[in-house]
């Protein structure tokens, strides 16, 4: 049966397949330099993984600064930006922690219960302790226990201010309507 979407069809393996699984909300990785300066990243891909105990996973290149620096400290931060962010959001996520210092870009409050800082401005954040990293493909599966988390109040929050939602590459997103 011939229908519209298998003549438009691309056929073969699609090396954007994650964008058919977009938007997802963007996050800010936040973790600890050598210096004791906090270095941000940018991340769609995330997941709750258990309610009891709290544990998130965030997936982040083995090759990614990010990376090394969670592996060392083994405390992180998750937050959760707001459309009012976007501009800083897209330099973050464009260049490497290594190269330009990133934490000129966004405000940051102490954590409760980790070392690296959350990002003032956030609508939300979660303190996490490094669980375990597991090696998948050209991504590292980072587990975090969640120690600590707000946001600025659910219920009405997601009706008041849409997260950043990240489409792929350097497009984002919100939510027009919430129901």
């Amino acid at each position: 049966m011939d229908s519209d979407a298998a003549k438009t069809r691309k056929w073969g393996f699609c090396e954007f397949y994650p964008r058919l699984l977009s938007p997802r909300v963007a996050v800010l990785v936040v973790a600890l330099k050598e210096d004791g300066a906090p270095n941000v990243m940018v991340a769609a891909w995330h997941t709750p993984v258990s309610v009891k105990p709290p544990i998130v996973a965030v997936c982040i290149s083995p090759g990614r600064y990010t990376h090394s620096l969670i592996l060392k400290t083994r405390e992180f931060t998750l937050n959760i930006p707001p459309p009012s962010m976007k501009e800083a959001v897209e330099v973050a996520g464009s260049m490497s922690g290594k190269d330009f210092d990133k934490s000129s870009l966004f405000k940051f409050s102490p954590a409760v219960k980790v070392k690296p800082p959350i990002i003032a401005d956030a609508i939300g954040s979660i303190e996490c302790e490094l669980s375990q990293v597991i090696d998948v493909g050209d991504h590292s599966i980072v587990f975090g226990n969640i120690v600590d988390c707000w946001a600025r109040g659910f219920g009405e929050v997601w009706r008041r201010e849409s997260p950043l939602l990240h489409l792929g590459s350097n497009f984002y997103t919100v939510m027009k309507e919430v129901f």
